[in-house]
């Protein structure tokens, strides 16, 4: 790193000065010299401290394009510096020189240890070490305890708790999240509510505590999914701890865009909520319970779980997040998140309810727009069933892909039996399962080029009407009737047998899953 020559202007304090620099003080500096006849060769990119009766005993011609800071005891050739393309800080105080000489020194020692500071963060990032070993580290630079939380209160990491005294923030660290109480009185300060949305750091005091925090946000793309808090417990803050947290949360930033679920979050608590219950770090009704409260949020017992697949989403024209935005405002009462490679809608309906034709309506003409897929998972009546309903909805997406089928909403109450046969003995022949007068059906057709069982499979679908299937066959309903009678003798079957019509609702859905498997 480097430091501008105006930086240093700018810094020097209570004194008289003045900067003659062509380039208005933007030469970059990275260390500071005494001026002396035993240097040979200047250096452009070090500040030569010198007192201005030290530099009239020597030899002018042998110094140019060089930067200089000259204590002004006496009075000596400006205007011959700066044609020799000299930029100079002039400070006319009592000072002492080499109290002068320090303070500028210091201002380079604290750009080395942000320096360093700097690459032992940035290799803590390459080599992927993680943020425990980021919050631990940093700790050690700042002297100071480090404590990472997300956008939702939860405890992301920590550095040694030895080295943290409040009770409140021990509590938030043994239940892995912040307590409701913490959540209202933070909110409650000012420096937290007025802070930016960027990761310009803020002092933050709390009432119950001596100890001072500074706080920076970590931000992505233009979301605060986090704070980095510092605690004033071993070490003062100093400029250095401002310029360190900015860094730091920069090198969090970075760590958590590895994991989508950080990558694509508003910021929103509601969205780690539900994130922290797909991935288990809720658990218990009594976590859900505090969790819920300090998210200002609550979930019914009527849900259901709709996810919209989007890894192969083309987003050159239209951003993920438009999907996600077109999907709220389909949905605008129910609660939708980035997760994975999908987008979440949580339709929580109240009791007794559905959802409405002309949101489902809206839903598949945006849908098949797009060209995107959605599977809505059954129906679950405890938020902390999430997880099983992404499942479900997962493995409906993959279900619809295997057996090509038409549309763009799947249902898993109307793939629950494909996903039964997914789960069976691979050893097992499916074929032993299917009804012996289908497969006689079906042999007959391939002997005698007729369509008895595509028949069949229109009668059963719908509902045994054979007005309908005509209607759906394109053909005349003496001709179905004709049919369905062949069919009952040539396959023995008995179509007016509730368990006859399941066993061939079943055979037919085996010889599907078979055809794709």
């Amino acid at each position: 790193m480097a430091i501008k020559l105006i930086d240093i202007y700018n810094n020097l304090k209570d004194c008289s000065k003045a900067l003659y620099s062509k380039q208005n003080g933007e030469e970059f500096l990275i260390d500071s010299e005494l001026l002396s006849d035993e240097i040979s060769i200047l250096r452009k990119n070090i500040l030569y401290v010198c007192e201005a009766s030290t530099l009239n005993e020597m030899n002018i011609e042998n110094i140019s394009k060089c930067n200089l800071l000259i204590l002004k005891d006496e009075g000596y050739d400006l205007e011959r510096l700066i044609n020799r393309k000299i930029s100079i800080i002039e400070y006319n105080s009592n000072i002492e020189f080499q109290k002068l000489f320090n303070s500028v020194k210091d201002m380079f020692i604290k750009d080395y240890i942000l320096l360093d500071s700097s690459a032992i963060l940035l290799d803590a990032l390459i080599k992927e070490k993680g943020l425990k070993y980021i919050v631990n580290i940093s700790s050690e630079i700042l002297q100071n305890p480090v404590i990472l939380i997300d956008s939702g209160f939860k405890v992301l990491a920590h550095s040694d708790v030895e080295e943290i005294t409040e009770s409140f923030w021990l509590n938030n660290i043994n239940m892995g999240y912040c307590s409701y109480e913490f959540i209202s009185a933070v909110k409650k300060i000012k420096s937290f509510q007025s802070s930016p949305n960027t990761n310009e750091p803020f002092i933050v005091i709390c009432p119950e505590s001596p100890i001072r925090k500074l706080v920076s946000k970590v931000i992505i793309d233009g979301n605060s999914v986090g704070y980095v808090i510092i605690l004033e417990s071993n070490e003062k803050f100093t400029d250095n701890t401002y310029e360190v947290i900015k860094l730091l949360s920069n090198v969090i930033s970075e760590e958590l865009k590895k994991d989508q679920v950080y990558r694509n979050l508003n910021g929103l608590m509601y969205e780690n909520l539900i994130v922290d219950i797909l991935e288990k770090s809720v658990a218990n009704e009594r976590t859900l319970k505090e969790r819920m409260k300090s998210a200002n949020c609550n979930f019914g017992d009527n849900l259901y779980l709709l996810v919209a697949e989007i890894s192969n989403y083309n987003t050159t024209n239209t951003p993920s997040n438009y999907l996600k935005q077109s999907l709220e405002q389909i949905f605008s009462e129910y609660k939708s998140l980035f997760y994975k490679d999908h987008i979440l809608v949580l339709v929580d309906l109240k009791k007794d309810s559905s959802i409405s034709p002309k949101a489902k309506k809206k839903l598949v003409d945006f849908l098949e727009k797009q060209g995107i897929t959605l599977a809505v998972s059954s129906n679950f009546h405890n938020i902390l069933n999430i997880g099983n309903s992404y499942k479900q909805c997962k493995d409906t997406l993959e279900l619809a892909s295997k057996l090509n089928l038409n549309g763009n909403v799947f249902f898993y109450e109307d793939l629950k039996f494909y996903h039964l046969l997914c789960n069976t003995n691979p050893n097992i022949d499916l074929l032993n399962f299917c009804s012996d007068g289908l497969l006689k059906l079906i042999d007959y057709d391939k002997k005698n080029n007729t369509e008895y069982f595509k028949t069949l499979k229109a009668y059963i679908a719908a509902d045994k009407n054979a007005v309908q299937t005509a209607k759906n066959m394109y053909i005349h309903r003496n001709t179905i009737n004709y049919r369905l009678n062949k069919i009952k003798e040539i396959a023995n079957l008995d179509l007016e047998n509730g368990d006859e019509i399941f066993r061939l609702t079943m055979s037919m859905k085996i010889l599907e899953f078979n055809e794709h498997h």
